[in-house]
């Protein structure tokens, strides 16, 4: 079966991931979510915005005008149309890690040893992050921290907000420096010397809300701001040189676009434009990205893409792959070419679900597991990726405890 298509932005896609759309739901809160199949929701936070942020202080306001930069059109498309090829291989048997319904949306510690979550097990222990081995399975959870930005830190980073004030942490020997983000998130460039953070003035409507964006080097020096995004934001580094933002042609204007800016020379290549973009995901090496249109005016805009962030391949999936997706990580960095998509189809009559896996740079695909011999079924879209690419965590629907199941090697 051909699962991919290889076109231009302004192919019309198959209007039946229409009645597909609606599928897509956030994962529940609740610690004991109610039994559903797993929903077609991006497991990263959705970055298509700057979530609302404190007024700026006095050190750091910016100017909330939104300017022109020049933009890069990109003029490569793709020449041919590879035929991806399904090829299921044995799946292994999942293992149980936690019990007694424990718990909802996992996480991994960055060494990938350790799956941990939020919770507050009794009246006499305190809230925070537990964790239970992966070598393991099924004992006492043990606590981690109290400091539940934890759940977000990388491997050699801590960002702590606080009010007006803005820390980064050094994990090899806990250094900690104040920057000039005024309490706001930054982002760490790949090569670990320069951050990026957007300023809102998220008083004002959200339809008359415009980002400023600032860089600064990693301690916080020589911060300046180099671009105003009318009803945008930041959503991370795409490599050393380029950012991964959002914007709109103006403040009006129903369109969200997605582009990669160049930090040296303000350069701005488009990669997306829709009026309900979702679920935008960078992929390990910085190569590709994924998000998903629901509802737009314009019907070849709807169904789940895939797009080079050098703006030269845009792709659109077939709507059987239609579902919830992550990026699986490499040990030890990914590159272009070894980027995958994991992806658990959506089919809402179907008993149990599998997954299958997607190579972005040829078009295959892979299926990794086979209900009937997995049989397992992720409550509620609740399942993550660890750092090593190796294993998923997940909420089993049938027990809301959380399972592992390793996957096959590339």
């Amino acid at each position: 079966m051909n699962y991919l298509h290889f076109l231009p932005r302004n192919i019309v896609i198959a209007a039946g991931l229409l009645l597909l759309a609606g599928a897509l739901a956030a994962c529940n809160n609740e610690s004991r979510p109610p039994d559903a199949s797993v929903t077609a929701t991006a497991t990263s936070v959705e970055v298509a915005a700057v979530a609302a942020q404190p007024s700026p202080s006095a050190t750091d306001t910016a100017t909330l005008t939104p300017t022109t930069e020049p933009t890069a059109t990109p003029t490569t498309t793709p020449t041919s149309t590879p035929t991806p090829t399904a090829t299921p291989t044995p799946a292994p048997q999942a293992i149980q890690l936690t019990t007694g319904g424990c718990c909802t949306q996992p996480f991994w510690s960055p060494d990938s040893q350790q799956v941990r979550f939020i919770d507050k097990p009794a009246a006499d222990q305190p809230v925070g992050i537990w964790g239970v081995s992966v070598d393991a399975p099924q004992t006492a959870p043990e606590f981690v921290t109290d400091r539940l930005e934890e759940s977000t830190a990388s491997p050699d980073y801590l960002i702590e907000t606080n009010g007006d004030t803005t820390v980064i942490e050094r994990r090899a020997d806990g250094q900690r420096w104040t920057v000039p983000a005024g309490g706001r998130t930054v982002y760490i460039s790949p090569d670990e010397t320069r951050i990026a953070w957007a300023v809102t003035n998220s008083d004002a409507p959200s339809s008359n809300q415009v980002s400023a964006l600032w860089l600064a080097n990693l301690d916080g020096s020589d911060a300046q701001q180099i671009a105003t995004l009318p009803r945008g934001g930041l959503s991370g580094w795409i490599s050393n040189d380029v950012l991964f933002i959002s914007s709109r042609e103006s403040l009006d204007s129903r369109q969200q676009i997605l582009y990669a800016l160049s930090v040296s020379d303000g350069t701005r290549t488009e990669l997306a434009r829709a009026e309900r973009m979702r679920g935008q995901s960078l992929s390990p090496s910085g190569a590709w990205l994924v998000y998903y249109v629901t509802f737009d005016s314009d019907p070849s805009k709807n169904g789940i893409w895939l797009v080079s962030t050098d703006g030269s391949q845009s792709m659109v999936l077939d709507h059987d792959l239609f579902g919830a997706y992550q990026w699986r990580n490499c040990p030890d960095g990914c590159t272009p070419e070894e980027d995958r998509l994991l992806m658990v189809p959506f089919r809402p009559d179907a008993t149990y679900h599998w997954l299958v896996e997607l190579n972005p740079a040829t078009g295959e695909v892979r299926q990794l597991t086979d209900p009937d011999v997995t049989p397992i079924k992720i409550a509620n879209g609740d399942w993550r990726v660890s750092p090593d690419g190796r294993t998923i965590a997940f909420v089993e629907s049938s027990d809301r405890n959380i399972w592992l199941l390793d996957l096959p090697e590339g």
